[in-house]
Formats: C-alpha cells, structure tokens, sequence
C-alpha cells in the first residue's frame, strides 16, 4: 500500500511539474516543444506526426504518443513495436511528396544529420511544423521525454522511461569507485576506415563517468591517424569498438588493419580478453528506455568484481 501510494503521490507530481511548464510551456495552443536550435512549436496531444528518425520514433511512442510516418530504419532497428506505419523513405532519403501527404502537424527530425538540415528550408515554405532534436546523453534523453510526455499528457511513462532508468543508472554509478586508475581506447570502426573516439557519442561519456581515461584525449593524433604504435605506447587496459555500416565489413577492416599488427596480441586489453566489439542495440543506436543497460554492460566488464 505504501508503494502504491508512493507511486501515485509522484505521478501527480510529474503531472504538477508538466502543467506549470516544467516540461515545456503550455496555453490553449498545446505544449511547448523547443528544439536543438531553440525554435519552439506548439503541439497538442492527439496531433498528427511524423517522425524522420528512429529512437526518436520509439521516444514519442514510449511518451505515449502515435504516429503516422516513420522513416525505414525506425523499422530496421525495431522501434516500432509492431506497429504499422507509414514509411516515408529513408532517414537520409527523405520521400517530401509522401510525407507531405500525410498532411503531417509535426515532423520531428535530427539535428546532426546534414539530410535532414538541407529539409528546414521545404518545410517552411510549406508551412509544415517541425523541429530538430539531438540526443546524446541520458540527461538528453531525459529532457525530450519530459516534453513528450508532457505534450502527450502521460507523466507516468516519464516516471516509467526516465525515472526508474535513473534510479537504476545511479545505482550503478553509486558502486563505481571515483579513483580507478583504469585507461580505455575507444574506436569507431567502418568497412573502410577506423577513428579513434572521445566522449562525443554515448559510450565516450559512460566511459568518462566511470573514471577511466581515453587515452585518444591524451594523444589527440590518434583521432585523424590510428597508429598501432601509439596503442602500445600507452597499452590501454581496454579497448572498445563501436561498428558503424556492415559489422562484418567493419570486422574485416579490422583485421586486416590492426589485428594482423604482431605487436597487436601484445597489448594487456587483448591478453586480458577486454577488447570487445560493443553491441549496436546499445551503443550505436539510442538506447532510449534500455539506458541503464548500457551502463551496465560496460561496468560488467570494467569492475567484474563489483558487478557479477
């Protein structure tokens, strides 16, 4: 009964913060949405939208909310749940006249994809709602599920998709020890190329709240020149590598690139057994509503003793 009435007194809450703005202003037009660029629309619960990119597809669904256009890899990645909806192209092949169609009163898109920057010009002309939002934290996460859900009217999944994912996040961090004297490599790995990476994706910044230190920050050639040599020199304890396009593309080229380097085999992650290629699903597509399931599988493998 207690956590019942817990779980209700912060519900109402949630609704109390959504109403007076806490997630976004609202009047008789809606709820304020504002973007990555700081342009505000307002959107009221039940409008038709139309979203060009997949984790935010699976966000507005998760807030409660329904579409009707998705681009294709909302579908690839399985965001939709089963849902069917309308595909609208690709997520950087947008189809205008088929998503124009659907008479559309918001169109969510990204802000880092050039794609769908080159669109911001059509839609104005064309009077069509839109916005873009970028994602690449939790804290990110956080605050575009607070002004879905709040547009949505559903402060219970924020407590559900956001609250509870905290809580479960901070759990983990709270068992890290501050000072761990661990090092990492973190790698971006193509079927034509690899890149040494920083805390600018969401690997990157876990890895930065674990305490480890990426020594591509501390040898900034490594991010244009991925040299074998600089590796050894600093012999990280770990070495993780996020594949973007064909995993078995990305797999041969590093093969081929470094693992074939006989000084490769030498290195402590490798002999260790901590050079690991991180799952897409949680690393390179949004994790969303699995977040915490990202923190755990790193710090499984970073503090195994901590973490069984």
């Amino acid at each position: 009964m207690k956590k019942t009435a817990f779980c209700l007194a912060l519900i109402l809450c949630l609704a109390q913060l959504f109403s007076c703005g806490g997630a976004g202003d609202s009047s008789k037009d809606g709820v304020a949405l504002t973007d990555a660029f700081g342009n505000t629309v307002y959107l009221q619960k039940g409008a038709r939208v139309v979203c060009c990119y997949g984790s935010f597809a699976e966000c507005w669904l998760l807030s409660g909310g329904s579409l009707i256009g998705v681009t294709s890899d909302a579908v690839d990645e399985g965001r939709l749940g089963g849902e069917q909806i309308e595909i609208v192209g690709s997520v950087k092949e947008i189809d205008l006249e088929k998503l124009v169609s659907l008479a559309p009163d918001y169109v969510i898109l990204s802000a880092d994809l050039a794609a769908h920057i080159k669109l911001k010009e059509s839609f104005s002309s064309l009077s069509i709602p839109h916005g873009f939002f970028r994602v690449d934290t939790f804290d990110d996460y956080s605050a575009l599920m607070r002004s879905f859900c709040a547009v949505n009217e559903r402060p219970e999944l924020y407590e559900k998709n956001v609250l509870e994912v905290r809580a479960r996040i901070d759990e983990i961090k709270s068992k890290i020890p501050k000072e761990n004297g661990k090092s990492v490599l973190l790698m971006r790995a193509y079927s034509s190329g690899i890149k040494a990476k920083t805390d600018d994706n969401l690997a990157g910044v876990i890895l930065k709240e674990f305490g480890l230190s990426n020594i591509a920050s501390e040898v900034p050639s490594l991010l244009e020149n991925m040299s074998v040599e600089h590796i050894v020199a600093r012999d990280p304890d770990y070495i993780f590598v996020l594949t973007m396009g064909s995993a078995a593309g990305a797999a041969a080229y590093l093969k081929d690139n470094i693992e074939n380097n006989p000084a490769w085999s030498g290195l402590t992650a490798v002999k260790n057994g901590n050079y690991k290629v991180l799952p897409k699903e949680l690393f390179h597509y949004k994790p969303n509503e699995k977040w915490a399931e990202s923190y755990e599988y790193l710090a499984k493998i970073i503090f195994p003793d901590i973490f069984r």
